[in-house]
């Protein structure tokens, strides 16, 4: 369409110079014949070639060079040419003087006989136009003029309009469709990066740029299965960063996530090309390893994973060292399918955490049965939930001056449904891990406040919370509402924290602490003297009571230097403070007598009462409690008598 329209033009323009040049030749010819026939005598001297005068034939060349004339030629009646100031046909010809040549073509036989006065333009081959016309006087016809004007600048300027008027048209062509066709090939481009990034966003982490779950897991099925042709050997890795949440705590989650992009970019850096690299939650990185033929394989990858990832990072004036735990496992040995793999990885990388033994963790088939018995225990605690099914027992709290009851601790038990119990150390951590730990501790709370509300005014009940009971902020409401269904005092109700809560340092907890101290409750610091004690938890948080851990105990009975004077030291610092000290673990007359000796002020521990249900406790301790203070009602008279 635009070729047809650009040769349409162009032919219009060519018949438009053809027209004008025509018109040109028509108007020159005329006037140079006219002056020839007015110049007396001078185009019968030509016709004839006798008596010419020089200077009328000088005077005839230079009005046909001012005139644009390039050349003129006289011909007599028969048309046969009778001069010519120069050559049309060759130039050596070329004679600029008087007299002329004649050798030149004679006219056609159909102009010579053509009656009348009559005036032409013709071309001759080479596209020359050329003025034609007979000439007469006094009726008698002498010959023919034939005049050919200089029409090269004409040809030359028209040639210069012609292409403007091209140039005009193909700018009109471009602008007319480039500008439409631009505009849609952006489009188009933009549509093609818009998709573009929706395969990527469907594909990748949008944070690290990693493979995100989805696709991992199709192009490790694509790989496991050539593996089963080729028997190629993979290793699946499952890596955590350790302590996310303090890490985003301290310095931002804006910066949090830079840390994550930033071991993002070190694994890509040491782990091959064409390896896999993926992030499938908070703080979780998996890596498909080819070629893990042999240990040491795996073995080299560790040791260049942590030494490039495990390099501290600068971010805003902070330092922070990443830390990994690391499980493995390989394929064929641990399974042929994703799920199998990523499963086993992970379990292995769960005893990493525990254990942090080595750079990493291979799976192990006993790992698998412990994850069994892990998901045996959770079953059972969703049942125990629904059911209603877990239960407390109490552990006595003694004075240590006089060994007189003062309260008890209440301790959960989970039935295992074949006539024992879980120990706590087993299920606690997957309750906590699983989220069921605070429907646990508030059902807790609202049975221990219950059972205390049964039992004599002047006894406590001591319950553990969990650090999880302090994220959603409900937990000052929880204990008020426990409190006010049994009806007691907030005096008789005493909350353990543990030091895992005190490393936040938030505000938000240090609130929580203060309001549950406004109910009137204590706040006791548990297992102090481990961990990561501070002296700062201190004056820092509003404790009544340090609890000393009960493995100062055992180390007192292995006779370890300085026990005695350390556990001293806490019982002084305790009370500069005007905080209560109570010791657990208490199994020995023994550490009884020391504890005492030290000014300690409660005991806690087997030598006074393993932890019983509320019938036992009633039966028993209660029971020994209410006939203690009995017989010193009744022998206070005689006292006073003395």
């Amino acid at each position: 369409m635009v070729l047809t329209l650009l040769a349409a033009g162009l032919h219009l323009s060519q018949l438009s110079v053809s027209h004008l040049l025509s018109a040109t030749t028509l108007e020159r010819g005329e006037s140079f014949a006219h002056y020839l026939v007015e110049t007396e005598g001078a185009l019968a001297a030509l016709v004839t070639g006798l008596s010419r005068n020089p200077d009328i034939e000088n005077q005839i060349r230079d009005v046909a060079d001012a005139s644009g004339i390039a050349n003129f030629s006289i011909f007599d009646a028969m048309g046969r040419p009778v001069f010519s100031p120069r050559s049309a046909s060759h130039a050596w010809l070329l004679r600029e003087r008087p007299g002329g040549i004649a050798g030149l073509d004679q006219l056609a036989e159909a102009a010579v006989s053509r009656p009348g006065t009559w005036q032409e333009v013709a071309e001759d081959e080479s596209g020359r136009a050329t003025f034609i016309r007979p000439f007469d006087h006094n009726g008698t016809r002498l010959g023919f003029i034939a005049v050919t004007p200089d029409v090269t600048f004409l040809q030359s300027r028209y040639a210069h309009i012609v292409r403007m008027m091209m140039l005009g048209l193909v700018s009109v062509l471009v602008l007319s469709t480039g500008i439409p066709l631009l505009i849609y090939m952006r489009r188009k481009r933009r549509i093609e990066q818009a998709d573009e990034r929706i395969r990527f966003l469907a594909n990748h982490d949008t944070l690290t740029s990693l493979l995100n779950r989805k696709r991992l897991e199709e192009e490790t099925n694509r790989i496991l299965a050539t593996s089963r042709a080729t028997r190629e050997r993979l290793a699946l890795w499952a890596f955590d960063v350790e302590g996310m949440a303090d890490i985003n705590n301290n310095i931002g989650q804006a910066n949090g996530d830079e840390v994550l992009r930033t071991v993002a970019a070190r694994l890509l850096k040491v782990v091959d090309r064409s390896d896999l690299a993926a992030r499938l939650g908070a703080d979780d990185f998996v890596v498909i390893q080819r070629r893990a033929e042999e240990r040491d394989a795996i073995e080299a990858l560790a040791k260049r994973i942590v030494h490039e990832v495990e390099a501290p990072i600068e971010i805003e004036a902070h330092t922070i060292t990443p830390r990994l735990c690391i499980g493995v496992a390989v394929v064929p040995d641990h399974g042929r399918t994703y799920g199998d793999l990523y499963r086993h990885a992970e379990l292995a990388l769960t005893v990493h955490k525990s254990s942090r033994h080595g750079q990493f963790i291979l799976f192990e088939p006993s790992m698998d049965e412990e994850a069994n018995e892990r998901r045996r225990i959770e079953r059972r605690i969703r049942e125990a939930l629904d059911g209603n099914e877990f239960e407390l027992f109490y552990q006595p709290i003694v004075d240590a001056r006089d060994r007189g009851l003062l309260g008890f601790e209440s301790l959960l038990r989970l039935p295992d449904g074949e006539g024992g119990y879980i120990p706590p150390s087993m299920f606690i951590p997957i309750a906590e891990a699983r989220g069921y730990i605070k429907a646990i501790g508030t059902w807790v709370l609202y049975e221990a406040a219950r059972q205390i509300a049964l039992w004599p005014e002047e006894l406590f009940i001591s319950v553990n919370l969990s650090a999880v009971q302090f994220r959603d902020g409900d937990l000052v409401a929880i204990v008020g509402k426990a409190l006010a269904q049994a009806g007691i005092a907030g005096s008789r109700l005493e909350l353990e924290v543990v030091e895992s809560l005190l490393l936040e340092r938030s505000d938000a907890i240090i609130d929580q602490l203060q309001a549950l101290k406004s109910l009137g409750v204590s706040i006791a610091m548990d297992d102090f003297g481990t961990g990561y004690s501070s002296l700062g938890y201190l004056w820092r948080f509003p404790f009544d009571k340090l609890k000393i851990d009960q493995s100062f105990m055992v180390a007192f009975d292995q006779g370890e230097a300085n026990v005695r004077q350390i556990i001293e030291a806490i019982v002084s610092l305790g009370h500069h403070m005007k905080l209560k000290v109570v010791t657990e673990g208490i199994e020995t007359p023994a550490q009884a007598d020391m504890l005492r000796e030290i000014g300690c002020d409660q005991l806690q521990g087997y030598f006074f009462g393993r932890p019983q249900p509320a019938e036992r406790v009633a039966q028993e301790a209660l029971s020994d409690w209410m006939r203690t203070r009995l017989d010193t009602a009744q022998s206070a008279p005689a006292r006073y008598g003395t």
